[in-house]
């Protein structure tokens, strides 16, 4: 009797590893390209990120264009790829913190594959979180990405 509960009880503690899923984040990445001109313009699909434009040290272009968006659902200490239009990106989703933030380690590299952010950071689960770097011609190169 004893064996059958033995075989029972590890039955029930295998069922319960394979259930518990690691967490995931589900994140939308923004390339954008950066510039200053006569008239102030952000392509319609940034505008969740004005508030962030106004401010240094984005506040330097008026002028925002969006040159690639995509979505990717991240699993846990999983570096992910993001393929920019100039350059590129990796991704690791390290975990959820107090329940409504997401810990990531962002990586970029420009078009000549010079690594020009390597940053951990936590943000609220749905806030933006933008990078950039000033290109010779004083234009600006930015990757915006939200998580939840």
């Amino acid at each position: 009797m004893s064996a059958r509960l033995s075989i029972a009880a590890l039955v029930m503690i295998a069922a319960v590893r394979t259930t518990s899923a690691q967490p995931t984040a589900t994140c939308d990445f923004l390339e954008i390209s950066a510039s200053t001109g006569d008239k102030p313009a952000v392509d319609p699909q940034l505008d969740k990120l004005k508030k962030k434009f106004k401010k240094p040290p984005f506040s330097s272009w008026n002028q925002f264009k969006l040159l690639m968006q995509s979505d990717k659902t991240l699993a846990m200490r999983k570096t992910e790829s993001i393929k920019l239009t100039h350059g590129a990106a990796t991704v690791t989703f390290n975990g959820v913190v107090n329940k409504s933030q997401v810990r990531l380690n962002v990586s970029i590299d420009d078009d000549k594959g010079k690594n020009i952010v390597n940053n951990s950071a936590t943000i609220e689960a749905g806030d933006y979180l933008v990078y950039g770097h000033s290109l010779p011609n004083n234009d600006g190169h930015l990757l915006a990405l939200s998580c939840k």
